[in-house]
């Protein structure tokens, strides 16, 4: 069976978040497969349209590529790192563009 990879549209269980973190089962872009150390470094979102407000977020369209039911804000600002095992299934992979928009506002946000 072949591993996650960059770029792809799972649903990722964030149960246990705390405060303002995104919680419970949710699309998340696995932004970089750590598999080495079983890890992956992965980007919530959300369906909320106003959190496109923030700093720091992307608006994704949803396709049937990306597998994403309703057009969704990547909160880009939350990246985190989640064991493997959080991420249930894949549901799609984000188009070029998409995955340029969210490198940019990495390089950005990160002073990169």
């Amino acid at each position: 069976m072949k591993g996650p990879s960059n770029a792809e549209v799972w649903m990722v269980d964030f149960m246990g978040s705390k405060g303002h973190e995104q919680k419970g089962q949710r699309p998340g872009i696995l932004f970089k497969d750590l598999d080495h150390v079983k890890m992956a470094v992965v980007i919530p979102c959300t369906t909320t349209q106003t959190t496109s407000k923030f700093p720091h977020t992307h608006l994704i369209s949803a396709t049937p590529e990306n597998g994403l039911s309703e057009d969704s804000v990547a909160l880009v600002f939350q990246i985190t790192t989640v064991d493997k095992k959080r991420l249930i299934r894949k549901i799609g992979r984000l188009d070029s563009g998409d995955i340029n928009s969210i490198a940019e506002i990495l390089r950005d946000m990160l002073h990169l």
